[in-house]
């Protein structure tokens, strides 16, 4: 469908104008291919280009606007056809980059952060591990989408990589399979049991028929003879009805809150640690809990007795993927800021006689996540030409580069403005993208 070209600029809700390129798109579904095409016609971005693969790292970019860094990064994974996954400074600014992102027409993917359960009347939101463990789930598939996350995200300990998917099951239709054992594999996953599974991270199993829910909306069924697979087929929730038979299926984890060892040993672990009177009895009620099954809400508690070794979401990324730091003096204050909270709740917790979360004490800072940066291609997003932040921003800056974006304020009915601008850039020789929304043919 054309876009009429009275209308188009009648409705324009935003424009952009960037020196470097100019292109007027009309037709549906070439938006991409419009702002893309042409960025290697630039011989600054092809010099950029050819350090990125050749894996040079760290690298600066700089005289970006909020849309610039957005179309940079994006540029820099279609050409290199490497992932990326983008740091920001707190979750308002990730979702704005997850919107612009949107407009490229990719899936992206929101690594959120973990809240820390400080109290036992506070439950965590399971939406909130399902959404994490989705992002994990893909980067262990090498799924190459985007992920965008948050400073305070990208510091947070988990589990081991390895320790999460250590009991990972791929089954085949024809495959023999005890179907004990498959019991007792999707417990060790972070499934349970129920009698009819109505969300994700359930399964149920009536007669040789076991439905594991492995998404909000859908599930799988697994039909045995005897200990033979004989069929699988995926369905949905609400109806219950088969969507697409299968012959295979690759079971993940539910969620990231996994045994890696025998709750005694757990809870021996806790026992073994030293604790002030005032907390002790507490203590000895937290470890009935778990060893009563319910041990998730004590996890941030006892983190460094549930995990010995543990990893970040830097950890759980591809080899060959480009990480992305979103104004590192903003992270940078964001991070420092992270860990005076922590500070603060920690001094309080004790002061009204509370166990102060080992998660907490956990915790990587600023430095250590700087460090596990040198391990991977990183390349810096900003605004303006920085000083130096850190070791790792004063090398990205003498690998950096300097492009000229800037943002030009709404027109709204001034279109005598607009044509004015449009003009000009003509005869400097500049290109220039008009973005704008879609309107229904006249």
């Amino acid at each position: 469908m054309l876009y009429n070209n009275i209308a188009f600029f009648v409705i324009i809700n935003n424009i952009y104008i960037y020196t470097i390129y100019i292109i007027f798109y009309i037709k549906e579904g070439k938006k991409m291919n419009s702002l893309i095409k042409i960025v290697p016609n630039v011989k600054k971005f092809n010099d950029y280009l050819f350090e990125v693969k050749k894996g040079t790292t760290p690298i600066m970019l700089s005289g970006l606007t909020d849309v610039g860094k957005v179309h940079m990064a994006y540029s820099t994974k279609f050409y290199s056809e490497k992932p990326i996954c983008i740091i920001t400074y707190n979750e308002m600014q990730a979702k704005k980059i997850m919107k612009d992102l949107a407009f490229f027409g990719e899936k992206v993917k929101l690594f959120p952060k973990r809240d820390v359960i400080s109290f036992d009347y506070i439950a965590e939101s399971k939406d909130t591990l399902f959404k994490r463990i989705s992002v994990l789930n893909k980067l262990v598939k090498n799924d190459k989408k985007i992920i965008v996350t948050t400073i305070e995200a990208a510091m947070q300990k988990m589990i081991t990589k390895e320790s999460l998917y250590k009991h990972v099951m791929n089954l085949k239709v024809g495959d023999t399979f005890d179907l004990e054992v498959l019991k007792e594999k999707l417990v060790l996953l972070g499934y349970e049991r129920y009698d009819l599974i109505e969300g994700k991270g359930q399964f149920s199993v009536r007669g040789g028929i076991v439905d594991i829910a492995t998404s909000i909306n859908s599930g799988v069924r697994i039909e045995f003879w005897g200990d033979e697979i004989d069929s699988i087929r995926k369905f949905s929730l609400a109806t219950q009805r088969t969507v697409k038979m299968l012959d295979e299926i690759e079971i993940f984890p539910a969620y990231e809150f996994l045994l890696e060892k025998n709750v005694d040993l757990i809870c021996k672990k806790i026992e073994e640690k030293n604790y002030p009177n005032s907390v002790k009895e507490k203590v000895k009620s937290d470890i009935y809990d778990i060893k009563n099954g319910n041990f998730l809400t004590k996890i941030d508690k006892y983190f460094d007795c549930f995990y010995e070794k543990t990893d970040t979401l830097l950890d759980y990324l591809q080899e060959d993927c480009i990480i992305f730091i979103d104004e590192i003096a903003k992270i940078k204050a964001r991070a420092e800021n992270i860990a005076k909270d922590n500070t603060h709740l920690m001094k309080d917790l004790t002061e009204k006689n509370k166990i102060i979360p080992g998660i907490l004490t956990e915790m990587n800072d600023y430095i250590k996540f700087s460090d596990k940066l040198q391990n991977k291609q990183t390349i810096y997003l900003e605004k303006q030409d920085v000083g130096f932040v850190d070791k790792q921003s004063m090398h990205a800056k003498r690998n950096g580069y300097s492009f000229s974006y800037r943002e030009v304020n709404f027109f709204r009915s001034s279109m005598d403005l607009l044509f004015q601008e449009l003009q000009e850039a003509i005869k400097r020789g500049k290109q220039t993208v008009v973005l704008g929304r879609k309107c229904r043919k006249l």
